[in-house]
């Protein structure tokens, strides 16, 4: 019965710091991102209307990096408070292992799981998606709103055009059509007489210039054209910023039955790459908890409290690392397919068990810290 109610102490315990850590790290993070939104307002990009509904949005992607650390901290600080109040020397004493406060952490570690895999699987990438959408399309509704007949105009995208007299009020049709996109050592003009903006799927605007000329490169340099076309297509919207730069597409917010349905065609390493980053953490999570309980260790009377603590964000840090660098080199092609990812996670583990295994036995995380004290 005992024992009983210690493991209903600590499930309660590490629910209640799970928590507390999650509401902190996330306002934290969520207080960066609201910035970032509200400089979009700022720079007219955004209304202000929507800047909750876009921070809802945000919300589940950033939960899929908070909810391991948060479950981290929740096992660290649940133990350490044992190890500080005496209550694991009583705990031992009765005869229960480190090994058999395993269970409780279990109970609340197996829905955490479960809600960190919708998030990374599922929910996280459709959040993404709407966000995206909505951000396009009210940039591009943004630049439809600033083409005023006879005026230049800074579209989102960076490209400047002038438009002339509108043919029709409804219709967006113009003469007398101006468009430059300018970048470092290269220069794009077109005028035609006639264009016209369509929109596009998903809210997208198109202009689409008629009988016009193409003025590439720098006038008096090598290489500079000049062409004629009938019909020439431009994007009036912000470009986006694909996660992984193959054919445009987006491979981080990309729906699961993509990335499945790719998992062995030409766009193999980029739609696989993502599934294991995917289910990184969801794996890594039950082993950063293991982690904790080690490092969580303190003399009850003893100072450098903290220092579990600075070791284990340094050893966070370290591995978020870890995986950011094996992506980049499995996306690059430069690090194969498997076991890619799964040789970070095996590092966690091995330093894990071996963490727990000495903690387990009383002894030092480190063998040389023992004999130096001797």
């Amino acid at each position: 019965m005992a024992m009983t109610r210690i493991h209903r102490q600590l499930s309660r315990d590490t629910l209640f710091f799970l928590l507390v850590t999650c509401a902190v790290v996330l306002g934290l993070l969520a207080i960066g991102q609201l910035a970032q939104f509200l400089n979009q307002v700022a720079a007219g990009q955004l209304p202000l209307s929507v800047v909750l509904q876009f921070l809802g949005l945000a919300v589940p992607t950033l939960l899929v990096t908070v909810l391991p650390l948060a479950f981290f901290f929740g096992v660290y600080l649940t133990f350490n408070r044992l190890y500080r109040s005496n209550e694991m020397v009583a705990i031992r004493g009765a005869g229960q292992g480190l090994t058999g406060l395993l269970w409780p952490i279990a109970w609340i570690a197996i829905p955490v799981i479960i809600l960190e895999l919708l998030l990374a699987l599922w929910w996280a990438p459709a959040s993404q998606r709407h966000l995206q959408a909505e951000s396009s399309r009210l940039a591009n509704a943004a630049a439809e709103a600033l083409l005023q007949p006879g005026t230049f105009t800074v579209l989102p995208s960076g490209r400047v055009i002038y438009v002339g007299k509108a043919i029709t009020s409804g219709a967006h049709r113009f003469q007398e059509i101006f468009l430059a996109s300018t970048a470092p050592g290269s220069q794009d003009l077109a005028t035609a007489a006639y264009g016209e903006v369509k929109p596009e799927v998903g809210g997208a605007l198109t202009l689409v210039l008629v009988n016009g000329q193409r003025y590439l490169g720098e006038p008096g340099q090598a290489g500079f054209k000049v062409l004629a076309f009938s019909r020439y297509r431009v994007s009036l919207g912000a470009q986006t910023q694909p996660g992984a730069q193959t054919g445009g597409v987006d491979w981080g917010s990309a729906p699961l039955a993509q990335l499945w349905r790719n998992r062995a065609g030409p766009d193999a390493r980029f739609a696989v790459t993502e599934l294991e980053w995917r289910l990184v953490w969801p794996l890594a999570l039950p082993l950063l908890a293991l982690l904790a309980i080690p490092l969580a260790y303190t003399e009850p009377r003893g100072g450098g409290r903290a220092a579990g603590l600075l070791l284990g964000i340094l050893f966070l840090l370290l591995i978020n690392n870890l995986l950011i660098f094996v992506k980049d080199r499995m996306e690059s092609g430069m690090l194969a397919l498997f076991p890619g990812f799964l040789l970070v996670l095996l590092l966690l583990l091995t330093i894990a068990v071996y963490g727990f295994a000495r903690r387990a036995r009383d002894l030092p995380l480190l063998p040389s810290l023992r004999r130096g004290g001797r």
